[in-house]
């Protein structure tokens, strides 16, 4: 019996043309929806005192170093090699005239398990980047700022969820991590701002959350309660933010991320507010004792909207404190690229270009010296010697 086929299905071509076609206008629609409800609502943020502009700072000098982080893993022999690497990048800022005056690196091989692979990772890096701001503080440099492009503390999702044997590693690099961060401000608080007024500002520039200030801007400020997240020196207008009240649907539908982008313009800040408030099992939790603040910022209108990460609290910091430190990050982040990013931070990312290619090699290494098991033979190679 011939057995016959249906041949009039469309091809993934003529599906993709029809469903363009159908759907773009209402993509259309929705899109422009939302960037009406971005500019009814935005207004209310800039009056509220929750959007603030930033003055640029002119003539700009300087000292700063830029410590960025990298980890990279291949596979290797049925497992996993990383490689882990911190580097440090000093720049001089004379009356706007930059130069670069030294840098540091340190480094970390070794083998892998596949599981929590990432968030140790991410553990080795912040560890890794306390070491790196540790030795330019034990220097013979002063530094007004110093910039880390990892989180200044670890939130609630890298804590250790198991006591089991399979994690052991992994609360190894958890513990070294938090004894780090520890370590460095307990050790070098009396010189960093804002417990210094002429110290160093130590920055973090990586963790997003770009919810937190639509968060805040959805209580009652009116209230304690409401208030708690908001320094009071930011000088919120209690009365205007009750504008944005109400408004929670239209941010819902809006998207936080996008939301952020378009309350931001060049050369702006939110308010800042308290991290810890709002998340209170971050680690270590005697630097968590002295206050985490955050604020969103975007330098120029390409640039990504970035979440500036600071230790303390009120009354050490302040809105002046906080512009001035905003203003330098600025000054200092490259306009024209959506991933802009602070100089000192995209030079000693560029220091990082040949770790992949470094731990290829390593990795090729291992598996021919494995292959010729010579290390082997040289441990068992005196063994009669013992018997």
């Amino acid at each position: 019996m011939t057995q016959t086929f249906n041949t009039q299905g469309r091809s993934l071509a003529q599906t993709l043309a029809i469903q363009s076609q159908v759907n773009l206008a209402g993509t259309v629609g929705r899109i422009l929806k939302q960037i009406r409800d971005i500019e009814r609502v935005a207004p209310f943020f800039s009056q509220a005192g929750l959007v603030r502009s930033v003055n640029r700072p002119n003539p700009l000098n300087l000292c700063v170093a830029g410590i960025a982080t990298k980890a990279t893993t291949t596979k290797t022999i049925g497992g996993f090699l990383y490689a882990a690497a911190a580097v440090r990048v000093d720049l001089a800022v004379d009356n706007n005239i930059i130069s670069t005056v030294g840098q540091d690196s340190t480094c970390e091989l070794d083998d892998i398990n596949y599981e929590n692979q990432s968030k140790r990772l991410q553990l080795i890096g912040v560890r890794q980047a306390y070491e790196m701001a540790d030795r330019a503080m034990r220097s013979e440099n002063f530094y007004d700022l110093i910039l880390l492009d990892c989180p200044l503390v670890l939130d609630r999702s890298m804590v250790p969820l198991r006591e089991a044997e399979s994690y052991a590693s992994y609360r190894s690099a958890f513990d070294s991590a938090t004894t780090a961060i520890s370590n460095f401000w307990s050790t070098h608080r009396q010189k960093l701002q804002p417990w210094n007024p002429n110290g160093t500002a130590v920055v973090g520039l990586a963790s997003e959350r770009y919810g937190a200030i639509v968060y805040i801007a959805q209580q009652d400020l009116r209230t304690v309660e409401g208030r708690k997240h908001i320094l009071s020196s930011e000088g919120i207008d209690a009365n205007l933010t009750r504008q944005i009240i109400g408004s929670e649907e239209a941010i819902a539908g809006i998207g936080e991320r996008r939301f952020i982008y378009g309350i931001l313009n060049s050369y702006t800040r939110t308010a800042a507010f308290r991290l810890n408030v709002q998340t209170p099992r971050m680690e270590p939790s005697d630097v968590i004792s002295l206050g985490v603040l955050g604020y969103h910022f975007k330098a120029a209108q390409t640039n990504n909207p970035q979440l500036l990460q600071l230790i303390g609290d009120e009354p050490h910091w302040n809105q002046n404190n906080l512009d001035c430190i905003c203003s330098q990050v600025m000054a200092l982040t490259v306009t024209g690229s959506s991933q802009g990013t602070p100089l000192p931070i995209q030079l000693a990312e560029r220091e990082q270009q040949a770790l992949d290619n470094f731990l290829e090699y390593y990795s090729q290494s291992l598996q021919a010296e494995i292959r010729r098991r010579e290390v082997e033979n040289l441990w068992l190679s005196d063994l009669d010697d013992f018997s």
